[in-house]
């Protein structure tokens, strides 16, 4: 495997930090999460399941000149070690975080802002999941401290036509990019299956555990739990396609368009995100934030990118999901772990860029 692995790699990839004075702070983590889980059940079920999960993180942290913390990291996971960058790579990467690192010290903080955006697919992905994701997981349905704002919508149309969405624990990889949220059999004991979610716009289905959910009784292979919690409808590996594609030059194109529009005078491109959190109960707001690290600020008439920082964006779930207008024709692969009420689970999304009219 790569020469990180017995730690010399990583302990020389760490050094490299100390070459830039305005990083106080930095670690490189590699760790190998094994989990081996038997589940027997009165019903004759009786069952073995593993799963191996690398992960490597290269974090950095600088301070700003008006004091505001700049905090900073690339992750990377995989199935096995080979997955994981070699040490060429996590060199490369270690330069570029830490000249990001530096460029966010000197960027202007973001005033509030409400206009178009581009989610790169990171970001896009974090933004399904949190936007509609959740709100699609089984229990939600049934619960009346819940917001359920799907309830009763399955044959309704909840998002934009040119959009699908399916989860599919199935899928091993995309491309050579292992996907967290791959599994065989759920936590209940229940196969695996991929399930549509949306279909064109269309509601059709929910995350499902073996709990029944009001017109649609069975399980479809979604139980997931950390350790020995209860299993619920959660995630796995969530697939947003769309039938609108147009390149990145022509998305961006676009991105302009509806900033001169707007009469704006500029837009916004979010490219790299740690992830985002929502609340789905009647006691709080139906809203969801992300909070990503990389933004750049586009100017309407010249196109130029400006990187800015103290950015996170917030929408409602309905309207922030109807206002994508397009999406590129490249995905890629966001891998986490998203906490819920049956704990920590590994889960990936798999998206395109998408063009969104207005974000706040």
């Amino acid at each position: 495997g790569p020469s990180f692995a017995c730690g010399s790699g990583s302990i020389h990839v760490s050094g490299l930090f100390k070459a830039y004075p305005e990083i106080f702070d930095a670690q490189v983590k590699l760790s190998a999460d094994h989990q081996t889980r038997y589940l027997v059940t009165s019903e004759g079920t009786d069952l073995v399941s593993e799963r191996v999960i690398y992960s490597l993180q290269l974090i950095a942290v600088g301070r700003a000149p008006d004091g505001l913390l700049v905090n900073h990291f690339k992750s990377f996971y995989g199935a096995n070690e080979a997955d994981l960058p070699g040490e060429a790579e996590l060199t490369r990467l270690a330069g570029q975080l830490a000249s990001e690192v530096k460029r966010l010290r000197e960027a202007p903080m973001l005033d509030p802002y409400n206009g178009p955006a581009i989610l790169l697919p990171e970001a896009a992905g974090v933004f399904f999941h949190e936007a509609l994701g959740h709100r699609l997981e089984g229990e939600r349905q049934n619960d009346n401290k819940e917001g359920a704002t799907y309830k009763g919508q399955i044959g309704k149309p909840i998002l934009p036509v040119f959009i699908s969405v399916l989860d599919d624990p199935t899928l091993a990889k995309v491309g050579n990019v292992s996907l967290n949220g791959h599994y065989h059999f759920d936590d209940e004991g229940v196969v695996a299956r991929p399930v549509t979610l949306v279909d064109h716009g269309i509601l059709r289905n929910y995350l499902k555990s073996r709990t029944p959910v009001k017109g649609s009784l069975e399980s479809n292979g979604h139980g997931r739990a950390e350790g020995t919690l209860d299993p619920i409808g959660r995630m796995a590996s969530t697939i947003v396609r769309s039938d609108k594609v147009v390149p990145y030059a022509t998305l961006k194109e676009m991105l302009l368009e509806e900033i001169r529009r707007q009469k704006k005078s500029f837009g916004l491109i979010i490219a790299d995100i740690s992830g985002g959190q929502t609340n789905t109960t009647t006691y709080d707001f139906q809203a969801f934030k992300g909070m990503p690290r990389v933004v750049y600020k586009v100017d309407g008439k010249t196109g130029e990118e400006t990187l800015v920082r103290g950015v996170e964006f917030v929408g409602t779930p309905i309207g922030s999901l109807n206002r994508i207008v397009a999406a590129s024709d490249q995905t890629a692969v966001f891998n986490g772990f998203c906490g819920a009420e049956s704990g920590y689970v590994p889960v990936s999304t798999v998206a395109p860029a998408l063009l969104i009219s207005e974000i706040e």
